[in-house]
């Protein structure tokens, strides 16, 4: 009996993880470059029951345990493009980026900021600001690194910025290029807050600097969430019904017990 009570309650609390999830989807619905989280759902190792035997014990069946959440897969399709006219906002293309010819699919291209502890952190908001000391930097006072990984100053002036990269002042300076790398196994890159990325795989596939990164950027641009409103209320809603459901179970177990401490015990 308290088997099926533990199962009931392991769906519950995977529905309550996924509700927080799509609800964190939803508030970062206008978020630049946010990428959508997935719950991963899994079910426990499954448990082989056998008839009690004295000679040999004859299988039954299986018996599930439960399931639980096992991580967030963040989702790299590409945003929808918005113009706003800003000269620090930019958006990376992933249309532009060849098709694996193993799997037929794309990676991503991301920036690559500097954190405040000197590591290196990847990006797809590229909705930027100039700092104190003319650095082009994110929201949160990353700044932004250039391909030979150093921070790009751009001054006080204006600048331009051509697909590829390339920054010119307005002065007619060459500023560098802004880093634009390609990460051929995205699922690698976990989110470490402040819509940065880290990478979690093996070094050796690292992102790189991206070859060819002729029309990869669009400057007065900027990447909004992929976030599918629809789709994310609909699935709040299944995963509302999914833990009524699971509570319910436990509400008829919970009235089970009951009786049988009351009633059957008396006999």
């Amino acid at each position: 009996m308290f088997r099926g009570l533990y199962t009931a309650t392991s769906g519950m609390m995977s529905q309550n993880r996924n509700q927080q999830i799509l609800t964190n989807n939803l508030s970062n619905s206008n978020t630049p470059g946010f990428k959508t989280d997935e719950a991963a759902i899994r079910s426990f190792p499954q448990q082989l029951i056998k008839a009690q035997n004295a000679n040999q014990p004859a299988p039954i069946g299986r018996l599930s345990t439960g399931v639980y959440v096992q991580e967030a897969i963040p989702s790299f399709l590409q945003g929808p493009i918005r113009e706003t006219g800003n000269a620090t906002d930019f958006a990376l293309v992933n249309d532009n980026l060849p098709l694996d010819a193993e799997t037929g699919e794309r990676g991503t291209l991301l920036f690559a900021v500097e954190t405040e502890q000197g590591d290196i952190r990847y990006t797809r908001n590229g909705q930027f600001t100039v700092d104190a000391e003319g650095f082009l930097a994110t929201s949160f006072g990353q700044r932004v690194l250039g391909d030979n990984l150093q921070p790009i100053q751009v001054g006080d002036g204006g600048f331009s910025v051509q697909t590829n990269g390339e920054l010119t002042r307005s002065d007619g300076v060459d500023a560098g290029s802004i880093w634009i790398g390609a990460a051929d196994e995205p699922e690698q890159l976990i989110k470490q807050g402040h819509n940065l990325l880290a990478w979690a795989g093996d070094d050796a596939d690292a992102p790189a600097l991206a070859e060819d990164a002729e029309r990869f950027v669009k400057q007065g641009f900027v990447e909004q969430s992929n976030v599918d409103l629809t789709r994310t209320m609909t699935d709040m809603m299944t995963a509302y019904r999914g833990f009524e459901s699971n509570q319910k179970v436990i509400q008829a177990y919970d009235r089970s017990m009951e009786k049988a401490v009351n009633e059957i015990g008396r006999v």
